[in-house]
Protein backbone atom coordinates (compact mmCIF):
# COMPACT_ATOMS: atom_id res chain seq x y z
CA UNK A 1 0.00 0.00 0.00
CA UNK A 2 1.18 3.64 -0.58
CA UNK A 3 1.03 6.53 2.17
CA UNK A 4 0.30 10.01 0.24
CA UNK A 5 0.88 13.31 2.31
CA UNK A 6 -1.81 16.21 1.00
CA UNK A 7 -2.99 19.52 1.63
CA UNK A 8 -6.48 20.18 1.51
CA UNK A 9 -9.24 23.09 2.26
CA UNK A 10 -10.85 22.39 5.05
CA UNK A 11 -14.12 22.02 4.07
CA UNK A 12 -13.07 19.28 1.68
CA UNK A 13 -11.81 16.92 4.19
CA UNK A 14 -14.82 14.68 5.04
CA UNK A 15 -15.68 14.41 1.21
CA UNK A 16 -12.22 12.96 1.03
CA UNK A 17 -12.20 11.18 3.97
CA UNK A 18 -15.21 9.14 2.64
CA UNK A 19 -13.78 8.50 -0.70
CA UNK A 20 -10.61 7.53 0.65
CA UNK A 21 -12.82 4.76 2.93
CA UNK A 22 -14.89 3.48 0.38
CA UNK A 23 -12.00 2.95 -2.24
CA UNK A 24 -10.41 1.13 0.73
CA UNK A 25 -7.47 3.17 2.12
CA UNK A 26 -7.46 4.56 5.56
CA UNK A 27 -6.75 8.49 7.46
CA UNK A 28 -3.87 7.73 9.86
CA UNK A 29 -3.63 11.69 10.88
CA UNK A 30 -5.37 15.02 10.05
CA UNK A 31 -3.28 17.96 11.25
CA UNK A 32 -4.39 21.31 10.73
CA UNK A 33 -2.16 24.17 9.64
CA UNK A 34 -1.69 25.25 13.13
CA UNK A 35 -0.90 21.16 14.37
CA UNK A 36 1.60 20.99 12.05
CA UNK A 37 3.21 24.24 12.57
CA UNK A 38 3.74 22.92 16.38
CA UNK A 39 4.94 19.68 14.91
CA UNK A 40 7.20 21.33 11.92
CA UNK A 41 8.63 23.79 15.01
CA UNK A 42 9.04 20.77 17.67
CA UNK A 43 11.12 18.56 14.89
CA UNK A 44 13.10 21.46 13.68
CA UNK A 45 14.19 21.93 17.87
CA UNK A 46 14.99 18.52 18.17
CA UNK A 47 17.49 18.81 14.64
CA UNK A 48 19.36 21.56 16.23
CA UNK A 49 19.64 19.59 19.69
CA UNK A 50 21.10 16.83 17.98
CA UNK A 51 23.43 19.09 15.90
CA UNK A 52 24.73 20.63 19.15
CA UNK A 53 25.05 16.83 20.55
CA UNK A 54 27.25 16.08 17.01
CA UNK A 55 29.25 19.59 17.76
CA UNK A 56 29.84 18.63 21.29
CA UNK A 57 31.11 14.43 20.19
CA UNK A 58 32.90 16.64 17.12
CA UNK A 59 35.01 18.41 19.70
CA UNK A 60 33.78 21.28 17.85
CA UNK A 61 31.33 22.78 20.96
CA UNK A 62 32.04 22.60 25.03
CA UNK A 63 29.99 19.97 26.70
CA UNK A 64 28.43 21.12 30.35
CA UNK A 65 28.29 18.95 33.60
CA UNK A 66 24.52 19.44 35.07
CA UNK A 67 25.73 20.72 37.92
CA UNK A 68 27.38 23.65 35.76
CA UNK A 69 23.98 24.25 34.63
CA UNK A 70 22.25 24.13 38.24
Amino acid sequence: MTKIIIHVPEKVKSKLSVIVKELGGGIFSVLSDKQASKKAKLLNEIRQGLKSVKKIRDGKAKSYYMSDLL
